[in-house]
């Protein structure tokens, strides 16, 4: 496995260089600029290196690795890439190929039929076998002229027949070729909704798939992939609207996976005590979060403090009511209610001790504090708005390509549902449990809270430490090997002063503030694992918030009609009155300010 980059340029390293190197930065990857005339360094120390450049400079460097017998030696691989002057790089893959015959060709207009080959699934990981139809950016070339050539060369990726990604086994190093021009900006702002891998396919899933390949060993990496089932709204009873959750539970052991349901605090006097027989821990299937409070529209879209730290803790007075009566535990999660949310919200919900949130949609409906970046969608979590953890999922209508994706970014596979997508005997799930089944990965289905204590990235520093960066509030760190490790954990923080404690199994740990981060040290002893929990300073709420008897009934209304359109489109004919709520994705343009709600439960 490779362990430095090295990003070869003529001159001065141009804008794809610049951007190349933020990718690599923030997988994690160590790299270096190196000056085409200079390459390669005859007395270069480090070994298992990784060759990146356009495809005129690879075909040169590669050349000139290749006859020098002692350098060759140091490299893994090259990677190159198309780039703005096209007559060059139709020159240098020719070289590379040694075929003269090869060009070329802009890329197909309207929708193109792109193909993942299910060979070489060491190289494209999770995206092995994905096919899908989408736009290519104006930036993408295709090859033309181009046949795989077994044991020689083979097409990773291609675009309506034509290769857009091949791997090239002619020489003693591998050459990896992509076609695009196109260089992803991390720090690009993304647009509203959910992102979507489809925007950028040809350029993006090579690069990651490289990079995730070649650095296995100093790159960040998941501690695992988590995985789980989210149901937003229902009551917890045997059934509603569309779903049986007794036969949900069939399906769950058939199939090996998890179920959360993301359940509205308003509702919570209306579960019977014997429910906790079906959603109880003990089950061990289902799991519980917050949806919520009233679940009014862009209740959490509020930008007063008071307003929604008022919220979210009428929504944990009646969970724990709910858990105190039913025996059914909640995890301290939230879902935001139709994926609306302020940038002031995170740190409220962060301040009233909840260990993270989960939405669909990346961005708030604000941008006082600058928008979400691909940075931050590419991360385990998004972490931008308070340093609060925004754990991030799809609806099945996503598309099979971006769950593979967030898979092989190595982000949590969270699936988002409401009671329509379980018509037809569960159909439309079991086909997208049986295609996450055949990604080339393996994922581990637990609880919701689970997978987010779990969701951490880690790598092994020089000196045999483990690195460990946290996300949500509490963390749990693993250690399968036969000997106990040292692990330096850290979690993002810019105002340290509202941290109030961080325990490790209940014992007080030893933390400092550094440069925008909280870190720690802990022994993990062999075949073990512990927990950790950053504890906040709670706010004050400066004003007493009250609510009108109109507004309390109108909440009522609401509930009840919404419990009863479900059970109406379960039974109804009109099947597409059902799915209408399954794949709903709001927008900014859709944001209404909640009316106040008061203390009372």
């Amino acid at each position: 496995m490779a362990r430095q980059a090295i990003l070869l340029h003529e001159g001065v390293p141009a804008k794809q260089h610049i951007l190349l190197a933020r990718t690599l930065e923030f997988f994690g990857v160590p790299y270096k600029f190196a000056d085409l005339s200079a390459f390669p360094e005859s007395g270069g120390s480090v070994q298992d290196q990784v060759v990146f450049g356009s495809a005129a400079a690879i075909a040169t460097a590669y050349q000139r690795a290749e006859a020098m017998a002692q350098l060759i030696g140091h490299f893994v691989a090259f990677y190159a890439y198309a780039d703005d002057d096209l007559s060059a790089a139709e020159c240098g893959i020719r070289s590379i190929l040694d075929d003269p015959r090869i060009s070329l060709h802009e890329a197909p207009e309207g929708y193109v039929p792109i193909h993942v080959s299910p060979q070489l699934v060491e190289v494209s990981g999770p995206m092995a076998a994905i096919d899908i139809h989408a736009r290519m950016r104006k930036e993408d070339t295709v090859l033309v002229g181009y046949e795989s050539q077994l044991g020689k060369a083979v097409t990773v990726i291609a675009a309506d027949g034509n290769p857009v990604y091949v791997r090239i086994d002619s020489g003693s190093v591998p050459v990896y070729l992509c076609t695009s021009r196109y260089a992803i900006d991390i720090d690009q702002e993304v647009a509203a909704g959910y992102y979507d891998v489809k925007e950028h396919f040809c350029s993006t899933v090579p690069l990651v798939s490289f990079i995730r390949l070649m650095f296995q060993e100093v790159a960040w990496r998941p501690s695992e992939l988590g995985a789980c089932l989210i149901i937003d709204d229902p009551l917890l009873r045997k059934r509603y609207g569309s779903c049986d959750f007794e036969n949900l539970r069939r399906l769950m052991h058939q199939y090996g996976f998890t179920t959360n349901i993301a359940f509205i605090p308003w509702n919570w006097r209306r579960t019977s005590p014997q429910a906790k027989e079906l959603f109880g821990e003990g089950s061990g299937d289902f799991s519980v979060s917050i949806h919520g409070c009233d679940h009014v529209k862009a209740e959490f879209g509020d930008w007063s403090p008071d307003m929604l730290c008022h919220r979210v803790r009428l929504a944990q007075a009646r969970m724990q009511m709910h858990e105190n009566r039913t025996g059914i535990h909640h995890d301290p999660v939230m879902v935001f209610p139709y994926g609306i949310f302020s940038s002031a919200g995170p740190a409220i919900l962060k301040g009233n001790g909840l260990i993270a949130a989960v939405n669909t949609q990346t961005s708030p409906v604000d941008d006082r504090v600058g928008c979400t970046r691909i940075r931050d969608v590419w991360d385990v979590a998004i972490m931008r708005y308070g340093d609060f953890a925004i754990f991030t999922r799809r609806y099945a209508d996503h598309g099979l390509e971006n769950f593979a994706f967030d898979l092989l970014l190595g982000k949590p596979c969270l699936i988002a549902a409401h009671h329509g997508f379980f018509r037809d005997e569960c159909s439309e799930l079991i086909r997208l449990l049986e295609s996450l089944r055949a990604r080339n990965c393996t994922i581990k289905w637990r609880p919701l809270g689970e997978v987010i204590r779990r969701a951490y990235r880690r790598r092994t520093n020089d000196s045999g430490a483990v690195e460990v960066e946290m996300f949500g509030a509490e963390l749990l760190v693993c250690n399968p090997e036969e000997h106990e490790i040292r692990a330096h954990i850290r979690r993002k923080e810019a105002n340290p002063e509202t941290v109030l404690k961080i325990e490790s199994d209940q014992t007080a740990a030893l933390w400092h503030a550094e440069s925008g981060w909280c870190t720690f040290e802990a022994t993990i002893a062999a075949n073990s694992d512990r927990r950790f929990r950053v504890y906040y300073r709670g706010l004050e709420q400066m004003q007493k918030i009250k609510r009108s008897v109109a507004f309390r009934s109108s909440v009522a209304a609401r509930r009840i009609l919404c419990e009863l359109a479900d059970t109406w489109a379960e039974r109804s004919s009109f099947v597409g009155i059902g799915r209408a709520r399954q794949s709903r994705v709001s927008t900014n343009s859709e944001y209404q300010t909640g009316s106040p709600v008061s203390s009372d439960l």
